[in-house]
């Protein structure tokens, strides 16, 4: 439940700008943060922090890992300023500056130096930070040790797919993963300190924005990548073969946009077994979020109650159908291991009706969008912000949508005459980003989230990601000038006027 109106931003990390090619957890983050206390925001959402796959296109919702964190995301700045790279060498890294990140470069750039950096830790650490190291990886052994392996074994063997692995391995056989244990010990020692580095960076972040006043929504994807050590680990929560092979995957259903709909290509979870554990590994996974930010953003909340489940063989989801999901056990059984559960239910699309009972039942916001708010549904539309409640989450647009004067630009005629009436205005793409964001704000719902692109009034270009996929997926980034004195002024006194500074 939201208990009080406020306000915030919409910028991931890998937005930020930086010296190395994308943003990271290093001196703009800091910059951004005082940025955002300037303009008078609560909240500063972020995509998922997670690893990211070269073969998934760098994208923040597929990962090898539902717990780790992005190395990529650690500042090299810091790793100098702490004495664990030389700075010449930092400096020597420093990439152009840009709208758009080349994560292959930063991949190849980065790598070798983190590596560097945790080789120099695991020689130089004082007793202190040593103790605090050990500290960090008792407190996370429960997914920690199986994803440093995993990652070691990737490494090793050059075969990324696990599946692919021995039998004995595959089968996570406890004397064939002792052996690799101590086979490859550094190498799950060294990716054991990396997160280590990043979890200690991510924290001091956390901390300098707390004395702000200024919080963290974070994200978790409901499904997790097959290749990962999630599905490894766990593989008796998915539904699998015997061999380890997924029998169906995750998608969305044939509709207006798509024929075929969306095949994800995610393991689907073997729900049954999930609830004969009282769905710890799900506990386990919000308890960690918990630890990270204020808010959770549970990315497809609806598969939570019903879910798409195509058989693994079929190349589209024409063949997909409807199964049912146990969301009421799920919600009892987290209440019962949580006092409350601080998260947002993203609730969009076109059963979201589906969900609606079960979060008004535990007073969980859901989103709305008002993008979405413009069509002949108008009158009745759930994102038309006179139809908003307080217990929602309001934005003009989320990281899937274009920005809100590119989408703008895509309106057709009915669909700009239907905008105009509503608005009591003639906007064009000058005026109708703050035409947008004063309606979204001045709304009853108790928090707004504001992507960074339209605070710029940006244009189609500058769309963080395309659902279905376009190269340029992910790689928006910010310029370092372009979020002036002035533009937070004018933030922050549209915040005081609508109530959302506290």
């Amino acid at each position: 439940m939201l208990h009080q109106r406020a306000s915030g931003l919409l910028l991931h990390i890998t937005s930020l700008p930086s010296m190395h090619g994308i943003g990271d957890l290093g001196p703009e983050a800091y910059h951004f943060a005082d940025f955002l206390a300037a303009s008078g925001q609560t909240y500063w959402q972020i995509l998922p922090l997670t690893p990211v796959d070269p073969g998934a296109g760098f994208s923040p919702y597929s990962s090898p890992s539902a717990f780790a964190g992005n190395p990529l995301l650690i500042s090299l700045e810091t790793l100098a300023d702490e004495g664990l790279l030389p700075a010449d060498v930092v400096e020597q890294a420093r990439q152009p500056d840009g709208h758009r990140a080349d994560f292959w470069t930063v991949w190849n750039l980065k790598w070798p130096l983190l590596n560097r950096a945790a080789e120099a830790f695991r020689r130089e650490a004082s007793p202190i930070q040593r103790a605090d190291y050990e500290d960090f990886t008792i407190k996370n052994q429960h997914w920690l040790n199986d994803y440093a392996l995993f990652t070691a074994l990737q490494q090793d063997t050059g075969v990324y797919t696990w599946v692919q692995w021995p039998a004995e391995l595959v089968q996570r056989q406890p004397d064939a993963l002792g052996r690799e244990i101590d086979r490859l010990r550094d190498a799950v020692e060294t990716i054991r300190v990396l997160q280590y580095l990043f979890y200690r960076q991510w924290q001091a972040l956390v901390n300098y924005c707390f004395a702000r006043k200024i919080h963290f929504i974070g994200d978790i994807p409901i499904y997790v990548q097959y290749n990962s050590a999630d599905v490894w680990s766990f593989q008796q929560l998915f539904k699998l073969d015997k061999q380890g092979l997924p029998t169906h995957v995750a998608g969305s259903p044939p509709d207006y946009f798509s024929a075929d709909g969306q095949r994800w290509g995610n393991p689907v979870y073997d729900w049954p077994r999930h609830e004969e554990t009282d769905f710890q590994w799900w506990a386990r996974r919000l308890r960690h979020q918990m630890a990270l930010y204020s808010l959770t953003r549970l990315d497809h909340f609806l598969g939570f109650a019903e879910y798409w489940e195509i058989p693994a063989h079929e190349p589209t989801a024409r063949q997909g159908q409807w199964q049912v999901a146990p969301v009421e056990q799920f919600m009892r059984a987290m209440y019962r291991q949580f006092v409350q559960l601080p998260i947002i239910a993203e609730d969009l699309g076109a059963k979201a009706a589906e969900v609606q009972p079960v979060l008004a039942h535990y007073g969980i916001p859901g989103m709305r969008v008002a993008q979405f708010g413009f069509g002949p549904d108008l009158p009745t539309s759930a994102h038309i912000p006179h139809n908003y409640a307080e217990n929602v989450v309001a934005y003009t647009g989320t990281h899937d949508n274009n920005t809100t004067r590119g989408w703008f630009r895509g309106l057709n005629e009915r669909d700009h005459s239907r905008l105009a009436a509503y608005m009591g205005t003639n906007p064009n793409d000058e005026t109708v980003t703050e035409h947008l964001i004063r309606m979204t704000v001045q709304s009853v719902a108790r928090l707004t989230i504001l992507p960074v692109q339209d605070i710029l009034n940006a244009d189609e270009t500058h769309r963080m990601n395309t659902p279905g996929g376009s190269g340029a997926d992910w790689t928006w980034r910010l310029l370092s000038a372009q979020l002036t004195a002035d533009a937070a002024e004018k933030l922050r006194s549209l915040t005081m006027m609508t109530g959302r500074i506290a």
